[in-house]
């Protein structure tokens, strides 16, 4: 991975916008513009491309180029993050539904499913809102959120178009609408849930913005992924041969579909079917470079392709998509045709074969000399055998080595910069908000409030990240620190919980912890306060929103013991030993961090002779039940582990001793020096 810090909006525009391969989906801006910085925007042109609209104000943190779906320094943290397989990701079903909403059917393309399952994630307060596109005109559209069942339906109907911001621009359509840019609409709530309904490259820079942890991808929720071969300018379509010969008028089309071709429905009855190739020509440069038709990073993945007319095919890939679709069934939202396994082979079959044909064609543009297109990565069988071919000579061994080192080293500088700049972003964007006085004129008490909240908490974490990624560093030294003192322990824990109060605030949960008063233990005061700073800060950044972290600090044989619970997303038991690697981070909704926090709670722990250990399981009925019981008593407990909607929790314990036995005759102020 590149070093963000050597990135910005300047190489964006090189690798990027001036070769013509910009996708025009507005992650950068979203990004950028959060929280009003301005130093980029969307221009109201023609091109409608990402531009400067304030170089000085950028913060060269490269998040802009990072997360944009054409560059590939992201691709395998995505890969490994939200899973995939070849040759079209993974999946847990495949179906042909509709809607059975009349009012949804008749202005679909398909089955309108994705306007059913919407509508159904909306009334049962799933999601907040939905990005859509709207239309504004005959072929004219641009993305909104919707909030309620009616605005589903005026969006409904398939949508590939280019343009959102359509001032300036006329009747000018194109197939494709920047939707990420609106997300920022909501503003940095953390308990807005946005469901993002978008193309392949549109899903692929929402993951990548939750890879990174950063506004305004916090408030999507669920994302609906389109099956996309290509999109073009709806004037260069009307310039087509097959236009004339079949005397094709805009206002006679009635609807655009993409199947195992492009078709054109009009108001008369007829349908008007084009090979792709016929159309390639108007295809934008960036379709030509994706790789990616079945949008296989999506939570469900829609289109017409491999079911009959009226009806929509849905690859169902994660839990949380399984079961929203299972619930709007059952509720009747959607009625599924019968499909055997071997249909569904037949379904996959066909998105299979139809996303080879789209790789094939980004891979022949790419081997074309006066291409531009990036690069993929070697995968499977290539990948092993160019692994195999690096080690053929002593001489090899040492340079991979080598190599393999600086690319940790690289790696390194790199993943910590992209913490400290998204999180430093935060604050910033915070602050110029509440310093702007016409931005402040518009802001309530409680925005205000929360914002101002929302800067505290992350100068706090960055903080936490700088301090714990020079200590690891002075680890691995051998020149960390130690000195053993007397200190009372609930006094730590209150100073720890009262630095981290506003991190709590923002996430409307409480610190609770049963404390043992003047429990005194020789001790260094200052890695103890990191240590249980880190084990509180981890609970807060992993537990759910506007829940209680519980916690309990006793005397442990010579020293103490500081046992703290949370509910959030758990820890699964394979991972209970690789959570105190350095650098290890397992979750999987984007939550940002050095991975280095729980490492040094060991090499603390170890320092006084003590040590940390972890467990985890699911919260039933109240009562919070380990994994190890789980698994012991599998009749009693029916629990799908795989389910990330029951309720989960996960406890660390953490024990220190004293560094001089009472009596021994030490030194108290300055103990004994262990570990």
């Amino acid at each position: 991975m590149k070093q963000s810090t050597k990135l910005s909006f300047d190489d964006l525009l090189k690798d990027v916008i001036e070769k013509g391969l910009c996708n025009k989906c507005g992650a950068c801006v979203s990004f950028c513009t959060a929280h009003q910085i301005g130093a980029i925007e969307m221009c109201y042109c023609v091109d409608n491309l990402p531009r400067y609209v304030d170089p000085d104000k950028c913060f060269r943190c490269g998040i802009c180029y990072l997360i944009c779906p054409q560059t590939q320094e992201l691709n395998e943290d995505v890969k490994e993050k939200f899973g995939w397989s070849a040759p079209v990701g993974v999946f847990r079903d495949v179906v042909s539904a509709r809607a059975t909403d009349a009012g949804i059917t008749e202005v679909a393309t398909d089955g309108g499913v994705v306007t059913a399952l919407l509508a159904y994630m909306l009334e049962s307060k799933t999601i907040d809102g939905a990005i859509v596109a709207k239309k504004t005109g005959l072929f004219n559209r641009e993305p909104e959120i919707a909030t309620t069942r009616e605005r589903l339906i005026q969006a409904a109907g398939s949508q590939f178009s280019e343009s959102s911001h359509l001032e300036g621009i006329g009747e000018k359509y194109s197939t494709y609408v920047p939707i990420l840019p609106v997300v920022r609409m909501f503003g940095p709530k953390r308990t807005t849930k946005l469901a993002v309904v978008g193309t392949p490259c549109q899903i692929m820079a929402v993951r990548k913005m939750q890879v990174l942890n950063i506004l305004p991808a916090d408030a999507i929720h669920f994302t609906v992924g389109l099956f996309c071969m290509q999109c073009f300018a709806f004037e260069d379509l009307m310039g087509k041969g097959f236009v004339k010969k079949y005397v094709i008028r805009p206002e006679d089309i009635l609807k655009i579909n993409v199947k195992e071709d492009f078709r054109l429905e009009m108001k008369s009855g007829v349908t008007i079917r084009v090979p792709f190739d016929e159309i390639e020509d108007i295809a934008r440069p960036a379709c030509l470079a994706c790789r990616d038709f079945a949008n296989d990073f999506a939570d469900i993945s829609v289109g017409g392709l491999g079911s009959p007319d009226g009806y929509t095919t849905a690859v169902i890939r994660t839990t949380l998509a399984k079961k929203v679709f299972t619930e709007a069934v059952d509720q009747g939202y959607i009625e599924p045709a019968v499909l055997s396994e071997g249909d569904k082979k037949g379904v996959l079959s066909l998105i299979g074969s139809v996303a080879e044909k789209k790789k094939a064609r980004a891979a022949s543009r790419q081997d074309r000399p006066e291409s531009s297109l990036p690069p993929e990565e070697p995968h499977g069988e290539m990948k092993e055998l160019k692994t195999k071919l690096a080690g053929l000579s002593d001489e090899d061994d040492l340079c991979s080595e080598c190599e393999k080192l600086n690319r940790h080293l690289t790696w390194v500088i790199g993943f910590v910069s992209h913490e400290l700049s998204a999180t430093l972003g935060t604050v910033v964007m915070n602050i110029s908000a509440l310093t702007d006085p016409e931005v402040a004129r518009r802001l309530d008490k409680e925005k205000h409030d929360r914002m101002l909240l929302g800067a505290l908490s992350s100068l706090n974490l960055m903080q936490d990240m700088v301090r714990n990624y020079l200590a690891s560093s002075k680890v691995r030294t051998g020149r960390l620190a130690f000195g053993p003192r007397v200190a009372v322990i609930g006094d730590i824990v209150d100073e720890v919980a009262l630095r981290l109060k506003s991190s709590l605030r923002v996430k409307g949960m409480e610190f609770i912890c049963d404390q043992r008063d003047g429990l005194e233990v020789i001790c260094d005061k200052r890695l103890v306060r990191v240590a249980l700073n880190n084990l509180v800060q981890n609970a807060i950044k992993y537990g759910t929103a506007n829940t209680t972290i519980r916690s309990t600090l006793k005397k442990w044989n010579d020293g103490f013991e500081f046992a703290i619970t949370n509910e959030g997303i758990g820890i699964p038991e394979d991972k209970f030993e690789a959570v105190f690697d350095e650098y290890a981070r397992f979750d999987t909704l984007g939550i940002g961090g050095t991975g280095l926090g729980l490492f040094l709670v060991r090499k603390i722990a170890g320092m006084h002779n003590g040590s940390v250990g972890v467990d985890a399981g699911r919260i039933l009925d109240g009562k919070f039940i380990t994994h190890r019981t789980l698994r012991e008593n599998p009749d009693q407990y029916d629990v799908d582990q795989d389910d990330r909607e029951v309720r989960r929790f996960a406890a660390f314990t953490l024990r220190i001793r004293n560094c001089a036995p009472a009596g021994s005759g030490s030194d108290r102020a300055g103990g004994t020096q262990n570990g």
